[in-house]
């Protein structure tokens, strides 16, 4: 068969479904075989970044790897953006794209691809004869994986259409990394510290989701009488536990805050304690830190911890507790009070609504919204200054189906990805929440969810202004009304894109919103919420 034959045929050995991306020169021949050939399932995007945000938020909601193709030159450039966040949120991908003909060195869409790629962290790999793809293709997919980073795989065009063979009926699975042996002495240190603990936190982040950690971790900090709470990304892994603080960091709410402050050991499992979850090191201060991780790179990056235990969080949490119990320690936690207080915690005395005429305060709005959303969701959210809104205010139920397209600090990457966690979720109604510069820059996904019929709502939070800008300006004394925008109504581009759309615009009209609104025939469906940009909403 052809080298674009072998390919399509082998990603449906690998189990890839569906295939994203958008079709050009490099990628046609190969989508078209995936298709008619294999029968693969193949999501076509409006814009190369949203191919790869979607493979992005498929792989996090999934647990597999995702996979996106596009084609050379411009089709590879547009990508970056998104496939440079997708590296910074540890996502396992693939991208496949080619490189121009080596034979016309002066092809219009020419460019180093190797050079291009790494400097976004992802990996890069080009098999040297056509005869290689296949083969190149199983440890692209197998790096990814072991790696947790996108892998960026160029197959060059003029080896799609030479005669290769390609015989193996089966490619069998992809090894997983081997097993980390924990330090003992390191182990021991941690315990120590722990046992002796009176008020402990444990931190779950996004490597404990990965590791479908939540019954060992939570074991684990019962026994110990720890609160628990999360990074952003792990939004929802305690979900229900009488002691979750929610977010650790600079977004945390007045309670936990103080619970934070308050403890006397932290026990970390699959965070990298970046500067927004210590609050640049503030929340950490004068406390002794067990930080675990199975990536070794994440350990000490950002902050140095007490003792630093490279492993599984589930198969390190499991290993604490059960050293714990034979040593029949008992605990001393004094968290007595904090259940109730947090039981007792009203968001909305947090701060004063500023909610006035035709535009809502975007934190009442996101505390009015959270009751109307059905439990069966996904919330994926967008770069903006609504994040604080939505972060403090809109629960995840699971921590599997949230996406945080933050990680380069890029606004315009959340529909995308929301739309790739859709495909991955089908029976969840996908929420995206995005400001209105963001959304201006990707609602062309908007309509390849409505293509595909996916059960997706996007929440446009639109102060009619780059928020974060307004913000900043004002703090620098220069007038904000610089980073005012006059945009379209969006309810009349959500219907232009083939959805339906709701614009709202008082509380009043948020509580008129019911479980018919997420029904199926009504989606995909834009929501816009006008919000007044001059409010301090980082108060």
């Amino acid at each position: 068969m052809k080298t674009y034959q072998a390919l399509a045929r082998r990603l449906v050995q690998h189990g890839i479904d569906p295939l994203f991306g958008l079709m050009g020169d490099a990628n046609m021949q190969f989508i078209a075989s995936y298709i008619d050939e294999q029968g693969g399932r193949y999501i076509g995007s409006s814009h190369e970044a949203g191919a790869v945000g979607m493979a992005d938020g498929f792989a996090r909601a999934s647990g597999s790897v995702g996979v996106a193709t596009v084609t050379h030159g411009p089709g590879t450039t547009n990508t970056l953006t998104a496939l440079t966040e997708a590296v910074r949120a540890d996502t396992a991908l693939v991208l496949l794209t080619s490189s121009t003909p080596s034979a016309n060195p002066n092809h219009i869409q020419n460019i180093d691809l190797r050079r291009l790629i790494e400097p976004s962290g992802a990996a890069f790999r080009r098999p040297l004869r056509a005869q290689d793809v296949p083969d190149e293709l199983a440890q692209a997919l197998a790096q990814a994986r072991a790696e947790a980073r996108p892998v960026v795989l160029d197959i060059p065009v003029e080896f799609h259409d030479v005669e290769i063979e390609d015989t193996i009926a089966s490619p069998g699975e992809i090894p997983e990394a081997p097993p980390t042996d924990l330090d003992p002495d390191l182990l021991d240190a941690a315990l120590g510290m722990i046992a002796s603990a009176r008020r402990p936190l444990v931190v779950a982040g996004r490597g404990a989701v990965e590791s479908d950690a939540h019954d060992a971790i939570t074991a684990f900090a019962d026994l110990i009488g720890a609160a628990v709470a999360t990074t952003v990304p792990a939004r929802g892994f305690f979900a229900g536990h009488e002691l979750d603080l929610g977010i650790c960091g600079n977004l945390a709410h007045p309670v936990a805050l103080t619970a934070i402050l308050d403890s006397d050991c932290v026990i970390v499992f699959g965070a990298s304690l970046t500067t927004y979850t210590t609050d640049a090191g503030a929340l950490l201060s004068d406390k002794p830190v067990v930080h675990i991780d199975r990536a070794a790179d994440h350990l000490n990056r950002y902050h140095q911890a007490d003792v630093a235990l490279c492993g599984d969080a589930a198969a390190v949490a499991t290993a604490m507790t059960q050293l714990l119990v034979s040593e029949n320690i008992e605990f001393a936690s004094n968290r007595a009070g904090l259940a109730e207080k947090l039981r007792n915690r009203v968001p909305s005395d947090e701060f004063v609504d500023a909610t006035t005429e035709g535009a809502v305060d975007m934190r009442a709005a996101m505390l009015r919204l959270a009751t109307r959303l059905p439990s069966n969701r996904a919330i994926v959210t967008d770069a903006g200054r609504f994040l604080r809104s939505v972060w403090r205010y809109v629960d995840v139920p699971h921590p599997r189906y949230s996406a945080v397209t933050h990680n380069f600090g890029s606004i315009g990457l959340g529909i995308g990805c929301a739309t790739g966690v859709s495909v991955a979720a089908p029976d969840l109604v996908t929420f995206v929440f995005v400001g209105d510069g963001g959304g201006m820059m990707s609602l062309t996904e908007f309509n390849t969810a409505v293509r595909y019929r996916l059960p997706l709502v996007a929440v446009v939070i639109n102060d009619g202004s780059y928020g974060a800008e307004y913000s900043k300006l004002q703090g620098f004394n220069a007038d904000p009304r610089h980073s005012l925008m006059e945009w379209p109504e969006f309810a009349d581009l959500g219907i232009a894109l083939g959805g339906n759309a709701v614009s709202v615009r008082s509380l009043e009209e948020i509580d008129k919103l019911d479980e018919s609104t997420w029904a199926p025939e009504n989606l995909p469906l834009l929501v816009e919420i006008k919000v007044d940009p001059s409010v301090d909403y980082y108060a």
